[in-house]
């Protein structure tokens, strides 16, 4: 299809669309009422939509460097009844104390 017969179809469908969202009927409903395919009616109107509500790929973060990283606390219990709450950021020393099991 020719850009110029595309953009008149694409003006077109917009008008269409515009008078769908007016007259308060089901889409369906306009489209039979009005001859047009009820697939190419979705079609624009996703279409249409898209191009007034781009996505955008990135969305950009900001942190806050006052925040401090979450630290657990994780607790081994030893068979004797004995049970230890240690700090989880060090793995190695959790390690060293669940080998004393």
């Amino acid at each position: 299809m020719k850009k110029k017969n595309r953009s008149r179809l694409e003006d077109e469908m917009r008008y269409h669309i515009q008078v769908w969202k007016e007259s308060k009927q089901t889409q369906k409903d306009y489209c039979l009422e009005n001859n047009l395919p009820y697939s190419k009616f979705i079609y624009w109107m996703n279409k249409v939509r898209r191009k007034q509500n781009p996505i955008e790929a990135f969305i950009p973060v900001h942190i806050d460097h006052q925040v401090q990283p979450l630290s657990l606390d994780l607790e081994i219990a030893y068979p004797n009844g004995v049970r230890l709450r240690v700090p989880s950021d060090d793995i190695q020393f959790i390690g060293q104390l669940i080998r004393l099991i």
